[in-house]
Parts: structure tokens; sequence; C-alpha cells
């Protein structure tokens, strides 16, 4: 019987049946928490992408808003600084995502972790700064609307009735202004009642050589026409091919009709 046995357990072992076999159970291995750090990882690392991309977006918009403000619509009736704090709000929470993301994934994985909103966060800032340096070198945009121009030079008296209607009708009448040694004026009248001028110009090339001599006379026109004004109490408005002097009230007012752009006269030359 014993031999019997003994021949039974030399099989098995020349079988490798009982080979691994445990005399008892074995204590449960442990799981392993990669998947379930790279998983959590995974996410922090989406939500700062997002973060990113949002900043990356308010700095696009920003460096849109400093190039042409005027041709923006909604986006350029939001103030610069708006579009700088979400900008920079968005790319500080995208660091805080990306910190988190990188720890609490596994060791080697970490540095990878958070790249793309590090790369979104990069472009975001980068164009932040380029839209501001742009805001601060030119304050109106480097694209700016046309201007509106709709003064009636072909006609002066949808001129002179124009003058009238946003300043006053001038009651003495409007009187030729002779062009002295200025060439290519095709019209030039003042009224001593309201105390203002206007010149047309019969070409771009004329209007261009012309505004600017012109200009630094009219001091000396209105000693000699005007009704106790001063040069520094007078505004400009220009055109294309058009100017007009006179209050700045006048001058605002005859600007929501015409268009042009209003100065102080004595503020450049």
């Amino acid at each position: 019987m014993a031999d019997g046995f003994n021949q039974l357990d030399q099989r098995l072992a020349d079988s490798g049946y009982d080979e691994g076999l445990p005399a008892s159970y074995p204590p449960r291995p442990d799981i392993d928490e990669r998947p379930i750090q790279i998983a959590h990882a995974n996410i922090w690392s989406r939500f700062a992408a997002v973060t990113g991309l949002v900043s990356a977006l308010a700095g696009a918009a920003l460096l849109a808003h400093a190039i042409a403000p005027s041709r923006l619509g909604v986006i350029g009736q939001v103030g610069i600084s708006a579009w700088v704090g979400v900008s920079v709000a968005f790319a500080l929470l995208t660091i805080i995502l990306v910190i988190i993301a990188r720890h609490s994934g596994p060791g080697p994985n970490r540095p990878s972790v958070g790249s793309a909103g590090i790369i979104l966060l990069i472009c975001g800032m980068l164009l932040t700064l380029a839209g501001l340096l742009i805001a601060n070198s030119s304050p109106k945009g480097i694209i700016k609307a046309p201007a509106r121009d709709e003064a009636p030079t072909s006609s002066p008296q949808a001129m002179t009735g124009g003058i009238d209607k946003a300043a006053g009708q001038c009651a003495s009448g409007w009187h030729d202004i002779s062009p002295g040694g200025y060439v290519g004026i095709s019209q030039a009248r003042y009224c001593t009642d309201t105390t203002m001028a206007y010149v047309v110009f019969d070409n771009d090339s004329a209007a261009s050589l012309a505004k600017g001599p012109i200009r630094a006379s009219v001091p000396d026109l209105l000693s000699r026409y005007g009704g106790g004004l001063q040069p520094q109490d007078l505004w400009l408005l220009t055109g294309k091919r058009w100017m007009v002097v006179g209050s700045k009230a006048q001058v605002t007012g005859l600007q929501s009709q015409w268009g042009g752009q209003a100065e102080p006269l004595m503020g450049q030359h």
C-alpha cells in the first residue's frame, strides 16, 4: 500500500502536476493603480486643454481688437482690459490644471501630461502680448474704418445750406473769399454772423497741398472777418476735399451731417 502511494507521488512529481500548487490560499495580489492614475491625469489634462484654448481665443480676440477695432462688431465693443483679464485668468487656471494632472499621473508619463494645455497657454500669452503692443502703439487700430464724407461739394448752395442747418442761419449771407495764391480751390466762403468759413478743393492733390497753408492762415483771416473769436476757440472739420472752420459746437453739429474729422484748430499744425 505504501509503495503504491509512493509510486503515485513520484508520477505526479515527474509529470509536474503538483508544481505551483499552494499549500494554502495565497494572499490577494495588489491592484495595479496605474490605469486609474492615467485616467485621472487624462481628465485634468483635457480640462487644461479647454482652459488653454479659451486663453488663446481671448488673446486672438484682443489682437483682432487692437488691429481693427471698428470692424469687429460686438468684439470691437469689448474693452481691451476685459480680453486681457480673460486671457490671463484662464492661463493661470490652465497652469493649475496642468500641475494637478501631472501629479495625478504615474511618474514616467508626467512630462507629457497637459502638453496641449501648455501649448495653447503659450499661444494665448503671445497673442495677448502682441495685442497689447499694437494697442499701445496704435490706440485707434492699424486698420481703420473708412471715414464718412458726405459733404455736397459739387454745389455751393448745398454747402452753405448744410452749414446753416447745423450752425444757424447766416442772416447777412455768405461772402466769397479770394483764394489768393492758392490754386485748386473751387469754393471759399465765409459768414460773419456765425463766424464760419469753408473751402472746397478741385481735386485730392490740391487738397493735400493747400490744407496746411490754409489752416495756418486762418488766424489772419479771423482778425479780418471774425467776430471777436480767438484762434484757440475755433475748430476745424476736414474731409477729403473740403474744410470748415467754426466753433466746437458748430463743427461737431456739422460733423453729424457730413462726417469728416473734427479737431481744434490750434491742436496741431
